[in-house]
């Protein structure tokens, strides 16, 4: 289960969807037994943000502090400590084909550009970027970007795996002109009436 990504309004009121989506997941929590008691519910929370939190799980990386335990079972003893299964809400970020992402450019080599998604709020980093040279030989705006910039950056490709503390993409560098074109093609367009009076075309 999952909702709608947050959105940011960029400069240039260019609209950027955020790289995080609030996520229903489930996973197994173990306890000792002197940890289960009224505060059975934090001590889960605690257990699941050590664990996942600010690295990869299956479903993608985990925003730290983001985590909630919305329900959990009965717990099963075994061996002194007791499991659980866990039904929570956290922020995951997973990129997907052709999704935008605002990013702050690290380092520019031959090869080329490597750049950062940064959470402001907690200052990890989710997502370091690479856009390839190949891929943008033909952009002119690639050739004027500098460090420390912001760039708006179209997903190509990701990986990730288990207990990676970022997503790595492959991306395409969006050029601002280009970027505001298509949010402004639905603007400009006259809107069609259907029914109602027609005493406007006499």
């Amino acid at each position: 289960m999952a909702e709608q990504r947050m959105m940011k309004q960029g400069p240039d009121n260019k609209k950027i969807y955020g790289v995080y989506i609030k996520s229903m997941l489930n996973t197994k929590v173990v306890l000792n037994m002197n940890e289960v008691g009224k505060n059975v519910k934090q001590n889960l929370e605690r257990m699941i943000s050590k664990q996942i939190e600010g690295k990869c799980v299956t479903e993608g990386f985990i925003r730290p502090g983001s985590t909630r335990v919305i329900s959990y079972s009965a717990g099963v003893v075994n061996n002194g400590i007791v499991e659980f299964q866990v039904i929570m809400e956290s922020m995951v970020c997973n990129p997907v084909e052709g999704m935008l992402i605002e990013c702050v450019v690290k380092t520019i080599t031959k090869a080329g550009v490597h750049a950062e998604v940064v959470d402001s709020d907690s200052g990890v980093v989710p997502i370091v970027a690479f856009l390839a040279r190949d891929h943008n030989y033909s952009d002119k705006q690639f050739a004027l970007v500098k460090e420390n910039s912001k760039i708006t950056v179209r997903v190509i490709g990701c990986r990730f795996e288990l207990f990676d503390k970022n997503i790595w993409v492959i991306g395409k560098l969006v050029e601002p002109d280009k970027l505001n074109i298509k949010q402004n093609e639905g603007k400009n367009k006259k809107p069609l009436h259907i029914g109602g009076d027609d005493s406007d075309d006499e």
